[in-house]
């Protein structure tokens, strides 16, 4: 009887246990996203628009504090991911082909970062862009960052053509575990790279199908185990009001980001982080938050998901996109912003505070990257013999005071008819004042050569109607006008093309037409035309790179240089800004 009563007392008291024991609270993970960082780990120092003392914001070594305050407040529970694009931009990114980046990714910490388009733009380890040898390796200096890094490169659609694999210096997913729960990372590409890279870089590869890539890798992480599913894309959105995640209105549809996630069946991932266009978002687009900081270490992003191991999926209804946050050491009084262009009319500068810590630069990141800095000061700092009366703009879809100077300068150097220059070579407008080889640097930073290309009037008509579809940047040009009408089909745009003087351009004249060699292997959609043309009108000076050449004609020039455009590209119904990315 005793014993009876004994084990009923034991079941009636595991039976109250078990009612009563409380469920396992979901996993919380902060999930932070940086893109299209371009070299720039030690950021920027921007003059404000009334003068002043400059203001710097940006670069690793700051986020490294904003990354300690988050993990500070969220110990083990922080993971920092990148969407592309970490080379290709500042002189000490490029003398050193992208080593500073890899060595500083390391110390911040990050997982993985999805393939980038500029990857590619290093080639072979020395200094030619792209194989000129027998034996020269296209992807070596890819090659040798990727043995560098700690964290892993990710494209799930980028495989080999010969073996249909990814190539082993990448992969397509990896699965991580966070405290507790485990998160697949599917990395993707942009299909659009072959153009958009040196061409004779990637002849190997293939750029597949996004969506069925993402499909086929997040079935496979599910089986193996994952709870959530996250996407780190170099393919990018365009919204212009981030305040409502529910309100898609201001994200244009033509961009890579949008036409995925619609195209993702529902439930697939469970966060989408964007990169590319240099651009923002903050939305939630088919049930997926999607996100996207803007480029050159300005800003990150970040969201909270909540993630329950047990049932395997994330609570949806507790997920958080937090707003964009610009790293900024000080910030306007009453703001979290540093940016100059922001500045109130009264402005008081008063320390950064972010999950309860002030912001100061990390001094052991500093360190890593502070010997790459000095080796390339006194190039940077050189002074070029040349001034600017004000500042040179850039803009991709219309014409602008430095698409002309470079244009004019290129086509002077060349002594050629007409002048090329696509706009997404065009990468930070030129400072006023004093210019210095840094500023010509940051504005032209590829490893591009001279090239001229014999071209009949019809050629030249050919490659303005190929490169106006709105896929990208316009190309900018001297020596010819033309008009784009952003209404009629792509294809069908240019409905105008003149010499200078007005005279419509002769379709069967030959013409001479400098560009970068860049454009002349058929980047930014030039290939349709290009490709057709005889090896024999087609010449290079592989001696310097263009940025040397408009040092020199910068310094030749009449001083200052004064900014202007004079009407050689005219845009009819031009649509929001759209272009395809950088």
């Amino acid at each position: 009887m005793n014993r009876r009563f004994w084990v009923l007392s034991l079941l009636i008291a595991i039976s109250c246990t078990t009612a009563t024991a409380p469920q396992r609270e979901p996993v919380h993970v902060v999930i932070v996203g940086t893109t299209d960082v371009h070299g720039w780990f030690n950021g920027h120092v921007a003059v404000p628009p009334r003068g002043g003392e400059g203001i710097r914001y940006g670069g690793s070594a700051t986020f490294m504090s904003y990354l300690s305050a988050l993990r500070a407040a969220n110990p083990g529970h922080v993971l920092l991911v990148d969407s592309g694009d970490l080379f290709q931009g500042t002189m000490e990114s490029n003398m050193f082909e992208g080593e500073p980046i890899i060595r500083a990714y390391n110390a911040l910490g990050y997982t993985a970062s999805a393939v980038g388009n500029h990857e590619f733009d290093y080639g072979p380890i020395g200094p030619n862009a792209v194989p000129r040898s027998p034996g020269d390796d296209p992807f070596g200096a890819l090659e040798r960052n990727a043995k560098l890094a700690t964290f892993s490169l990710l494209s799930a659609n980028m495989v080999e053509k010969a073996t249909g694999r990814t190539p082993w210096w990448a992969k397509p997913s990896i699965l991580v575990n966070v405290s507790g729960a485990k998160v697949g990372i599917i990395g993707l590409s942009t299909p659009d790279t072959p153009n958009v890279t040196m061409a004779a870089n990637v002849t190997t590869l293939s750029f597949t199908d996004p969506v069925a890539a993402a499909i086929r890798e997040a079935k496979s992480l599910r089986e193996r185990g994952a709870d959530a599913v996250i996407v780190i894309a170099h393919m990018g959105g365009r919204c212009n009001d981030m305040n409502d995640i529910h309100d898609v209105g201001s994200c244009s549809e033509q961009q890579e980001a949008m036409q995925f996630l619609e195209a993702l069946p529902q439930g697939t991932i469970d966060a989408y982080f964007a990169g590319h266009t240099h651009s923002q978002m903050r939305q939630i687009i088919n049930g997926v938050p999607a996100v996207q900081a803007l480029a050159y270490s300005r800003e990150f992003s970040s969201l909270d998901l909540y993630i329950d191991p047990a049932a395997h999926h994330v609570v949806k209804d507790r997920t958080n996109i937090r707003p964009n946050t610009m790293i900024c050491p000080v910030v306007y009084a009453g703001t979290d912003q540093c940016d100059p262009a922001q500045m109130p009319a009264e402005a008081k500068f008063v320390p950064r505070v972010y999950e309860g810590k002030t912001i100061t630069p990390d001094v052991s990141v500093a360190r890593i990257l502070d010997p790459y800095l000095a080796k390339v000061a006194t190039k940077r700092n050189e002074k070029i013999g040349a001034r600017s009366s004000a500042r040179f703009t850039k803009a991709s879809g219309q014409e602008s005071s430095l698409g002309d100077l470079l244009t004019d300068t290129l086509r002077e150097s060349a002594k050629s008819d007409v002048a090329y220059v696509n706009s997404g070579g065009i990468r930070m407008p030129l400072p006023e004042g004093e210019l210095i080889y840094g500023d010509v640097f940051e504005v032209a930073p590829f490893d591009n050569y001279l090239s001229v290309v014999q071209m009949t009037g019809q050629e030249i008509i050919d490659s303005l109607q190929v490169t106006t579809t709105g896929d990208r940047g316009i190309l900018q040009v001297a020596g010819i006008k033309y008009v784009i009408d952003a209404a009629l089909p792509a294809g069908h745009r240019v409905t105008s093309v003149t010499l200078p003087d007005g005279t419509p351009i002769d379709t069967k004249a030959m013409y001479r037409v400098a560009m970068p060699d860049f454009l002349a292997a058929g980047g930014d959609g030039l290939m349709p035309v290009m490709s057709k043309l005889p090896k024999e009108r087609f010449s290079s000076d592989f001696s310097r790179p263009l940025r040397d050449m408009w040092v020199e004609m910068f310094h030749k020039h009449a001083q200052p240089l004064v900014p202007k455009t004079d009407g050689r590209i005219t845009v009819l119904n031009a649509p929001p800004r759209t272009n395809g990315g950088d």
